[in-house]
Formats: C-alpha cells, sequence, structure tokens
C-alpha cells in the first residue's frame, strides 16, 4: 500500500484493522490529541496549568500507548510535510511493535482524520489507503524515512 501525506501542522499516521475502531473511547480521543501535541504548543496546554508538559503527556497518553501495546493501532508522529509512504514486508530489526488484524483489512488514516470522524460519525473518513492481509498478529515499524515494515508473526 502506498499513499500520500500532506500536514501542514504536527499530525500523525495510524494504520490499524478498522474493527478496532469501536475499541476507541472518549480516554483514547483525548489521548490522542495530546499524543498530537508532543511539546504543549496547542491550547491543550492551558487544561493543565502548573503541570510540566513532559508529565502530562506521558500521563494523558497512556491510554492511547496502552492500545497501541495491544496491536489495535500503529500510530506515528509527523511534523508537517509532504511525503509518500509505502507499507510493504519487510525483515527488519526495527519491526518492534505489534498490529493485530482481526478483519483481513488494514487502512491507513492521518490522526487527525481519524479524530474529526470520531467525534462527528456522521462524516465519512478519507483514508490515505487500504489493503488486505491475513488475519493475524504482524510486526510493525518505521523501517526508513518513507517506508513503514510490516511481517506477519508465525
Amino acid at each position: 500500500m502506498q499513499f500520500e501525506v500532506q500536514c501542514d501542522m504536527n499530525d500523525g499516521i495510524v494504520i490499524m484493522d478498522p474493527c478496532f475502531v469501536k475499541d476507541m473511547n472518549e480516554d483514547i480521543l483525548n489521548a490522542m490529541n495530546i499524543f498530537l501535541d508532543p511539546d504543549g504548543e496547542t491550547e491543550l496546554a492551558d487544561d493543565f496549568p502548573g503541570e510540566d508538559w513532559n508529565d502530562v503527556y506521558k500521563r494523558e497518553t497512556a491510554p492511547l500507548i496502552s492500545l497501541a501495546k495491544d496491536g489495535k493501532l500503529w500510530i506515528s508522529l509527523l511534523p508537517p510535510c509532504e511525503k509518500s509512504f509505502v507499507l510493504k514486508e519487510a525483515d527488519d530489526d526495527k519491526l518492534t511493535e505489534k498490529l493485530m488484524i482481526a478483519s483481513g483489512r488494514v487502512v491507513a488514516v492521518m490522526a487527525s482524520e481519524l479524530l474529526q470522524c470520531l467525534y462527528y460519525p456522521e462524516l465519512e473518513m478519507e483514508l490515505l489507503g487500504e489493503t488486505e492481509l491475513e488475519n493475524g498478529e504482524y510486526k510493525i515499524g518505521s523501517s526508513a524515512d518513507v517506508m513503514i515494515g510490516i511481517k506477519r508473526q508465525k
């Protein structure tokens, strides 16, 4: 799967089996908003007066990190950029994170788009791309600047 990314602000790429969208509750949405602001540069920081942003970031993103560790999504921060990415099978030591596929379908979406569509379910999500993969557990990670590697675990 190859896809183009254009973002003019900090954003992220999410790769997941869409069957796990049901696991994204309000805590996850709040955590994703904070995840997209690693330096505390948005108005979100105003919600935590007097607290060190690093402490806030670690604490408040914990539900999202837990969901990712369970393999229900893979998320990576992106600075403002225009790039092409490709998701392809790779055998690389950098593939350290787990991704579960339960429906045979994998989608790539900008984190901001996913958030918007979860907050407003009547909107249709604009995917970066989608592909089919055999159900199972995969390892995934950024293997190069524009490649996201994935490998099925036996």
